[in-house]
């Protein structure tokens, strides 16, 4: 389902989660640090809101980088302001800050949020660092907690469910690209398949990094098929490369596979779109689909007068067998994970 502007339905509703759980961490920061009288709300607010990531896997991953990062911020800034000559000391606290923890956070991206801490204390009164140092520290770490628990209650998502969503919506993507690609190892002019190309790497980057993030799920068997999905497209792309570099007659009348390749086609599209949209795919179906295959190449007729056209053919043989095997993986994959 398409919605205006081109905004996909997901990425409404991950705007809409974030959203929710940003407002309902700041509101619960708000209202507990001023109960109890607690300084720096704004540094608690400001935690609460940038603590909350897509999914709980994401939001720990990021929370335990930036706790450690402000602990480590806010040492470096309370040491600046009690060293540095007075009359002098913010200026040059702020420098130091600057310079050492965006020096870190080259090699450590996600200490890059330790900035805010070091700054904030860097900033301090110069005539008690410490009780500043504190203050803010705990305004940091009140948001922090408040924001992972929001994550935990309010709309949670899963890093292994937002994995799997976009492993789906790759998998859709590569059965499109495979259709094409087929239809132009026919065709004299290949039709164009660039915005399939493109939304496949957008989702099977998103799975990736989603399946990175797993804490709570079973990350090596979502990873596994993230890499046959890739083997899976990375074989429809000899497909594709067949067709690009022919001239069509590569499955077509000529070389007397063109029903036999069309129903192939049809069923891989058919199981890859199944494995999408988590629906069964039988054995029976796994089992047809090979022997289609090996009818293919049995039947695939040579060319007396082209050898190039030969070399295309047996690579459009060797690509339907690569496809095979890695929607048999999928689906051995699959009947594991239900085991």
């Amino acid at each position: 389902m398409k919605l205006p502007l081109n905004i996909d339905k997901s990425q409404l509703i991950d705007a809409l989660r974030l959203a929710l759980q940003s407002s309902v961490s700041a509101l619960i920061t708000f209202t507990v640090m001023s109960s109890y009288n607690i300084p720096e709300i704004f540094l608690g607010l400001l935690s609460a809101v940038l603590i909350v990531e897509p999914s709980i896997g994401n939001t720990f991953n990021q929370a335990k980088g930036r706790i450690l990062a402000t602990l480590v911020g806010s040492a470096i800034g309370f040491l600046c302001v009690s060293v540095s000559p007075w009359g002098f000391a913010t200026a040059i606290s702020i420098f130091i800050v600057m310079f050492i923890m965006n020096g870190i956070s080259s090699y450590r991206p996600d200490w890059r949020y330790g900035v805010v801490a070091a700054l904030a204390i860097a900033l301090g009164s110069e005539n008690d660092a410490l009780s500043t140092s504190l203050d803010r520290v705990i305004a940091i770490l009140i948001g922090v907690v408040i924001g992972i628990v929001v994550s935990l209650i309010v709309w949670p998502d899963r890093a292994s469910n937002r994995s799997r969503r976009y492993l789906n919506k790759a998998l859709l993507a590569a059965s499109d690209r495979f259709d094409k690609a087929v239809i132009n190892t026919r065709q004299t002019e290949n039709e164009g398949s660039e915005s399939i190309e493109l939304n496949y790497h957008k989702n099977i980057d998103a799975a990736e990094r989603s399946a990175e993030a797993i804490r709570f799920g079973d990350k090596e068997k979502i990873q596994k098929e993230i890499n046959i999905t890739k083997k899976l497209y990375n074989s429809i792309i000899i497909i594709h490369r067949v067709a690009v570099h022919s001239d069509s007659h590569v499955s077509d009348g000529e070389a007397g596979i063109e029903n036999d390749s069309e129903n192939a086609k049809n069923l891989a599209c058919k199981i890859t779109k199944a494995f999408a949209n988590n629906t069964e795919v039988k054995t029976s179906e796994i089992e047809e689909l090979s022997d289609m295959v090996d009818n293919i190449k049995s039947n695939i007729q040579s060319s007396d007068d082209d050898k190039r056209i030969n070399t295309l053919r047996y690579a459009f043989i060797f690509g339907l067998y690569e496809i095979k095997d890695s929607l048999k993986a999928l689906y051995d994959a699959e009947q594991n994970k239900d085991n």
